[in-house]
């Protein structure tokens, strides 16, 4: 690494660090002479960026834990809609991807009260307690996501709503889901089925879940089981506890790409 890569480095690591917590003396020192060599840079280069970890943390934040005003939360999170794919800040977003050498400084970035070994980005789907923000990533960052609807297949389930999100780069996704009825771990599960015609016969397992709430929205993680090459549409079915290979059971929510005619015409059928 050259000299002038290696001081740009440690220039956006100092603005990472700047934007979740104070600087010492020595460290503003620092980085106001690297900002002085690169001029490009602001100090609050990476403040929107943290801005958007934060409100994405706490979407459904009921007991107040961010502090963050409701309509300024709601603000931020509107301003960064993938739409939004020329915006500088969204490039900022990008170019920390893009940099091995600066994985720990979205780790900072998304820290905000946690420890970094909760929110490593690879175990994302062990970690229930930021997936808002992993969701969010996802969906800033790649350049293939797809994003589907929920539609009911029954009329027990008609009052179910929310969508699916995947990358099939990134062989990851997200769903949410509200008014899905809490289901007894013991006796049930959900389960994520992943349509890949063109890869799989049958439906590929992207792993079980469990509602333990109906007051909010709840998102869960695709982890799908084998490689997707192509995903075409997605399904949830009630299975027994821990899921099986090939379902047998009747559909409760399917996501294509394109909205069915009906929902209910294929009431009974399975995958």
């Amino acid at each position: 690494m050259d000299r002038t890569q290696e001081k740009l480095n440690k220039l956006l690591d100092l603005l990472s660090m700047r934007s979740c917590q104070s600087l010492t003396h020595i460290e503003e020192l620092e980085l106001n002479h690297l900002l002085d060599e690169f001029p490009e840079y602001t100090p609050d280069y990476f403040e929107p960026i943290t801005a958007l970890a934060d409100a994405s943390m706490y979407a459904h934040d009921e007991q107040n834990l961010s502090g963050m005003p409701e309509a300024l939360k709601n603000k931020i999170l509107s301003n960064f809609r993938p739409e939004y794919t020329g915006s500088s800040v969204l490039q900022v977003f990008k170019k920390i991807f893009e940099a091995p050498r600066l994985a720990w400084t979205m780790t900072c970035l998304l820290a905000i009260g946690t420890s970094i070994s909760m929110i490593e980005f690879r175990n994302y789907e062990t970690n229930y307690r930021n997936l808002s923000v992993k969701k969010a990533v996802l969906e800033f960052s790649s350049k293939d996501l797809i994003q589907y609807n929920w539609f009911a297949q029954t009329d027990d389930f008609c009052d179910c709503s929310g969508n699916v999100i995947w990358s099939d780069d990134g062989q990851r996704g997200f769903i949410t889901l509200a008014g899905l009825p809490m289901n007894d771990p013991s006796e049930n599960q959900y389960q994520i089925w992943i349509v890949d015609p063109k890869m799989h016969a049958n439906p590929v397992d992207g792993g079980v879940f469990n509602i333990t709430s109906i007051d909010s929205p709840t998102v869960i993680p695709i982890n799908p089981k084998l490689p997707i090459e192509k995903a075409r549409g997605f399904a949830i079915t009630l299975e027994q506890s821990g899921g099986v290979v090939i379902s047998e059971q009747s559909l409760i929510l399917t996501a294509p790409k394109e909205r069915p005619q009906s929902t209910y015409d294929n009431s009974s059928a399975s995958i």
